[in-house]
């Protein structure tokens, strides 16, 4: 398994808000497990981008509450516990998961577009943070342990 550049332009494209785009880049991924590597360590480093090196649980919840505010169309489409929980988690929480993968990759994919308008991140940035994602995905997925 790896982290391949579909993978990678999935992700910028969703993002972006181009649908278009993430449709085709959809289509051409084969392997979903470099995904949601990838998802996942962009979340892990965005969400202690904006967090680190201090944080409240209080601070996870209210995160959490604003970003279900700005999605009060579609509250469906985020389970607030386990936005909540992958947050915990990403920021270094050592509760368990107790919802489904599913539903944390949904969280952390959704987490991961709000993290990003709310640090301000440009273009570069945001390639940027790709590339460290994809390394430490990379590094996942190879059975190394990620750095900290």
């Amino acid at each position: 398994m790896a982290v391949t550049d579909e993978h990678v332009a999935f992700l910028r494209s969703y993002l972006r808000g181009d649908e278009e785009a993430v449709t085709r880049s959809w289509e051409r991924i084969e392997s979903r497990a470099g995904l949601a590597a990838l998802v996942h360590a962009a979340f892990v480093i965005s969400a202690r981008q904006k967090f680190a090196p201090t944080w409240t649980r209080a601070d996870a919840i209210r995160y959490v509450a604003n970003v279900r505010a700005l999605l009060s169309e579609r509250l469906d489409v985020l389970d607030p516990r386990a936005a909540e929980q992958e947050l915990r988690l990403a920021l270094g929480d050592k509760a368990e998961s107790g919802h489904s993968a599913a539903s944390a990759a949904a969280a952390q994919l959704i987490m991961l577009n709000a993290l990003l308008v709310s640090l301000d991140l440009d273009e570069v940035a945001v390639d940027d943070l790709l590339r460290q994602a994809r390394e430490v995905a990379e590094r996942i997925l190879a059975g190394q342990p990620s750095p900290d």
